[in-house]
């Protein structure tokens, strides 16, 4: 996937919140529900948001792990559907 791919996947819904194709999304929590930062929520409900720093850095962390994971997920899936 090349970076305006991957770029254009995701859509900002407010500054606090942006919103993948897949909807995962990466959003700014704060108090009083949740220990401030940016957490990453994936697309399934029954799997666990990641929280990163509630700085620009940590948004950006956010966008990273989600393109590993993607990328480990994409990969997986083609091992395990060759014939």
């Amino acid at each position: 996937m090349t970076m305006t791919k991957a770029v254009q996947a995701w859509r900002r819904v407010s500054p606090d919140k942006h919103v993948h194709v897949t909807g995962a999304q990466i959003e700014r929590r704060g108090f009083p529900q949740a220990k401030p930062g940016w957490y990453l929520v994936p697309a399934d409900p029954t799997q666990p948001a990641q929280r990163f720093a509630p700085t620009p850095e940590g948004c950006d962390e956010a966008f990273i792990a989600f393109t590993g994971q993607s990328a480990a997920l994409d990969a997986l899936t083609r091992l395990l559907t060759r014939d």
